[in-house]
């Protein structure tokens, strides 16, 4: 066997699963799951004692939770898995009018996602009192620093 097959083609091959490994990464990443505009909900569970939250505010902000969350999960989804289209898109050098595509779909989807996250402003400003809404955003407003 020569030099070029024992060292040459074993390295070859080990560089391109290499590199087609990270492509196939390049689809998703960390970064896709940016800070969303307001997230209120955790905060809400995790002070709810220190909100001084009533029994029935509980249970509408639970009610909210379970009536919002898939329709908020599967937006999410959406502009992640898009994302990851236009990623690949871009660095396969997919036609102009394509990567503007998803570039408009991804928009559209963010628009949703925002829409969603304002209802759910809205929604908490309406079960709990002006003092605690003030202290939850208060909350908020300090863990973004």
């Amino acid at each position: 066997m020569n030099v070029y097959s024992r060292f040459f083609r074993p390295a070859a091959l080990a560089l391109v699963l290499v590199l087609g490994s990270g492509l196939v990464s390049a689809k998703s990443v960390p970064g896709d799951g940016a800070i969303p505009v307001v997230e209120l909900m955790p905060l809400t569970m995790k002070h709810e004692a220190d909100l001084k939250l009533t029994a029935e505010q509980i249970q509408a902000l639970e009610n909210y939770r379970k009536q919002a969350m898939p329709g908020r999960v599967a937006v999410q989804k959406k502009i992640l898995a898009l994302r990851g289209e236009l990623r690949m898109a871009m660095l396969d050098n997919k036609p102009a009018a394509e990567r503007e595509a998803l570039m408009k779909q991804i928009a559209e989807a963010e628009i949703e996602h925002f829409k969603g996250r304002e209802r759910c402003v809205e929604a908490v400003r309406r079960i709990m009192s002006a003092e605690q809404f003030t202290q939850l955003s208060q909350l908020y407003l300090d863990g973004l620093r």
